[in-house]
């Protein structure tokens, strides 16, 4: 499992490299680059001023869509030597159109940790849920963690393919991550769990019973209802 991550986690870094260039335009001038097929853009973080740039905007949503908010991507600025390493930390969308209108980028040290939220990848299928009728619950959609830049990964994929009974369940203690990767969110969560379904008919039934159960008189207290009158 750790040689796959190793493996996934080089091909990530090898594909993510995002090409920029230094912005002037800003302010109403902004919408002009959109209309070219630019996008807006600012890299911030460590050691660094706030970095004006504009990338590509198809190439850019196709890195974006890659990356998730957890995966260390390689921009390079024409006329800087080397890559800045960042990591998407906000997106704006024009909703209505479906298009990106800006991207900010931290960038970090690949020397120093950083604490980051990783999606939860569930992959495979869930015996219980197949062939018992279960439901799958997930109840832990991400995991705080702790590691450097160069660990980083855009999801932590979790196999369910072992839940088998109604009941069964994994939790954070059960994860397999990448080694360099510490996983800070409380062990004992649990992040899946196989439920049993509640039938409609069971739930008239018990309601049912319940009522009956209100409509029992109590031997003697309408006597002593009587005897009060």
């Amino acid at each position: 499992m750790g040689k796959d991550f190793g493996k996934r986690r080089k091909k990530i870094m090898e594909q993510l490299k995002l090409q920029a260039m230094p912005r002037t335009a800003i302010g109403k001038q902004v919408k002009q680059l959109r209309r070219e097929g630019l996008l807006p853009g600012i890299i911030y973080g460590h050691s660094i001023e706030p970095l004006a740039v504009q990338f590509d905007a198809r190439e850019a949503r196709s890195i974006a869509d890659q990356a998730g908010s957890s995966s260390l991507i390689n921009v390079y600025i024409a006329g800087t030597p080397t890559p800045y390493s960042v990591i998407i930390r906000d997106v704006q969308w024009d909703y209505l159109k479906r298009t990106l209108i800006h991207l900010d980028l931290q960038a970090l040290s690949m020397t120093e940790k950083v604490r980051i939220p990783i999606s939860i990848n569930l992959v495979g299928t869930a015996a219980a849920v197949e062939e018992l009728g279960g439901v799958l619950l997930h109840l832990v959609n991400e995991v705080d963690v702790e590691c450097l830049p160069s660990a980083l990964v855009p999801a932590i994929d979790v196999d369910i393919s072992n839940l088998t009974q109604i009941g069964d369940s994994i939790s954070v203690k059960d994860l397999v991550v990448p080694e360099g990767i510490e996983i800070l969110t409380d062990a004992e969560e649990t992040v899946v769990q196989i439920s049993a379904v509640v039938e409609e008919a069971e739930e008239k039934e018990e309601f049912a019973v319940e009522a009956e159960a209100g409509d029992v008189e109590v031997i003697g207290e309408e006597e002593e209802a009587e005897a009060e009158e």
